[in-house]
């Protein structure tokens, strides 16, 4: 098994820091997993999230890691939308717009439209991988992965990354606009969840309190 952090595996695991803290706040970004798997609560609080997207076994975690690692979430999301959006006219976009009466769906296609073109071949494969290490995180504290498996999936991972995004802001751009994408207006409305962060909040606080993390890119 893999024990030790090296500053290239911690660089990897910093590729999922901003969900990692968004969905946890005490989250320590130094450790494998980023919570303390000595502790009931960490414990509790990590099965809880599994259980949010449906993993409760290494399985479902495997079944997850694949539609992640494969496009097949956001990023489809984005783009079967996306490719009819590019049919339209701004004539025939607000058309649409105006006609759905759901406010998340509205929401859904007034981001899409905006990225339409330029996360054409992108998609949102930063947010999608962000996703993929989180998930890899949360199953290791019920054992549903090793330290092992982590760091060799870690080097994919990045390699995918590495080859669409060529630094921090730019990932983390696609990051935010995926889980706005995932999220839909209730990101938007802090009011509703007085006192928590939006995504955006999450990651400049990041560059504050963890800027040696978060400098040079991979």
């Amino acid at each position: 098994m893999t024990d030790t952090i090296t500053p290239k595996i911690q660089d990897q695991l910093n590729l999922s820091a901003l969900i990692l803290k968004k969905n946890y706040k005490k989250a320590d970004l130094y450790s494998w997993s980023g919570f303390d798997i000595s502790n009931d609560l960490h414990i509790q609080q990590a099965k809880r999230l599994l259980n949010l997207y449906g993993i409760k076994s290494g399985l479902h975690l495997r079944n997850s890691l694949h539609r992640y690692e494969n496009g097949q979430m956001a990023s489809k999301t984005f783009e079967t939308l996306a490719s009819q959006l590019r049919m339209d006219t701004t004539t025939t976009f607000e058309a649409k717009y105006n006609a759905e009466e759901n406010p998340k769906n509205q929401q859904l296609y007034k981001l899409v439209w905006k990225y339409r073109f330029s996360l054409k071949n992108q998609k949102l494969i930063g947010y999608d991988m962000a996703m993929y290490i989180f998930q890899m995180r949360l199953g290791l504290v019920l054992n549903f992965i090793t330290t092992n498996e982590i760091a060799l999936r870690l080097e994919d991972a990045c390699n995918i990354i590495k080859s669409n995004f060529s630094s921090w802001e730019a990932f983390h751009n696609n990051v935010c606009i995926g889980y706005e994408l995932v999220t839909g207006p209730t990101e938007q409305d802090i009011s509703k969840f007085p006192g928590t962060e939006t995504l955006w909040e999450v990651y400049q606080r990041l560059h504050i309190e963890h800027k040696n993390g978060f400098k040079t890119w991979l």
